[in-house]
């Protein structure tokens, strides 16, 4: 072996040993990182990104925040660690929501946000299942004489910057052949003040909240009308970082026990009530009744049964916040049980 091979060994050794150094500091800093179960334990409260939004969350005079998606968020309270109302509700920007979850400011996005292929293989993010289906529409100020998109020539178009929305409008218009005038507002709250004060003649934006927040918003809602088009789907799923496996299985799981509460006939009631009991061996293990549901997420086997506990099953928080227990009366629609006609499907626990 010359001398010149043995200096090219030597340097070769030294890299390796200092590449495993540097591999080892990034594995061990991902997996302090990467634990967000024992972050939330540790800090006893979880920190839930949602977008404030009449129905889904909206924070009352009281201070309370009620709505579908808060009433998820304490569901993964519950499970993780065992107290509902241990949830620090951050409001986000749609422009910010993506970023906040990225940089740990929020341990899951719960926020309206669709599941695109897009945003899942670019962002570090992981969608954790569709828990809301909707779809994009428009509602116009009447007196504008517009009742469909088919009967827009012209119009400004009010859009909250850097969602889906934005890009579906661009999209539909070059399909269309229409030229419409995009209005872009940072948030939701400027596209609704915009299009009241009459800076725009239509308003886009997922069909579901915008319908209720006219209720809520609008003088008279009777002066606007909602158009019958849809042009796009909107799978809205809470998200969580892509570098813990073990948290993201934990929030898919805490909302597919909601929707399989629904479809077993688990109620808030049954769940809250240590003495109930029942025979169906799934149920069991959805109320904790059988061992082995709770070991691989790092969880007591109770964790299904206080999340339903704490705010109710799928279609009972649908019922209260958007439904028929509502102000809003939404039909289910696609979000009804896939044995009703929706696409909510829970995935098997055992």
């Amino acid at each position: 072996m010359t001398t010149k091979t043995r200096g090219r060994l030597r340097a070769l050794a030294r890299a390796a040993v200092l590449g495993g150094a540097l591999l080892a500091g990034v594995a061990a800093a991902t997996d302090a990182r990467a634990d967000t179960l024992e972050a939330v334990r540790e800090r006893g409260v979880l920190l839930c990104g949602v977008g404030e939004e009449s129905g889904f969350a909206k924070r009352g005079p009281d201070g309370r925040v009620t709505g579908l998606r808060a009433d998820m968020c304490r569901a993964i309270a519950a499970a993780a660690i065992g107290d509902g109302e241990a949830v620090t509700f951050v409001p986000l920007f749609s422009a910010a929501r993506f970023d906040a979850l990225r940089d740990g400011e929020i341990d899951v996005l719960v926020g309206g946000a669709t599941w695109t292929l897009g945003r899942e293989a670019t962002l570090g993010i992981h969608f954790t299942g569709a828990t809301f289906y909707d779809g994009q529409g428009f509602i116009a100020h009447r007196a504008a004489g517009f009742r469909r998109l088919a009967d827009v020539t012209e119009a400004r178009v009010c859009v909250v910057a850097e969602t889906t929305s934005i890009e579906n409008l661009k999209a539909w218009m070059r399909a269309s052949g229409k030229t419409l005038t995009p209005v872009e507002l940072v948030t939701s709250d400027g596209s609704w003040n915009t299009f009241l004060g009459h800076g725009c003649e239509i308003m886009t934006n997922d069909i579901a909240g915008m319908v209720m927040a006219l209720s809520d918003r609008a003088p008279d809602p009777e002066a606007f009308v909602v158009f019958p088009d849809l042009i796009s789907r909107e799978p809205l799923s809470p998200a969580v970082r892509n570098d813990d496996p073990r948290w993201e299985t934990l929030v898919r799981f805490a909302m597919n026990a909601l929707i399989l509460g629904e479809a077993k006939g688990v109620t808030q009631a049954m769940a809250a009530d240590p003495a109930a009991t029942v025979d169906d061996p799934e149920t069991r293990h959805l109320l904790g009744l059988e061992p082995g549901i709770g070991a691989p997420l790092g969880l007591d086997d109770g964790w299904a049964r206080r999340a339903i506990a704490v705010a109710g099953n799928y279609g009972e928080i649908f019922d209260r916040n958007l439904g028929a227990q509502s102000r809003y009366h939404m039909d289910r629609g696609l979000n009804a049980l896939w044995t009703d006609g929706g696409l909510l499907y829970p995935l098997p626990i055992r």
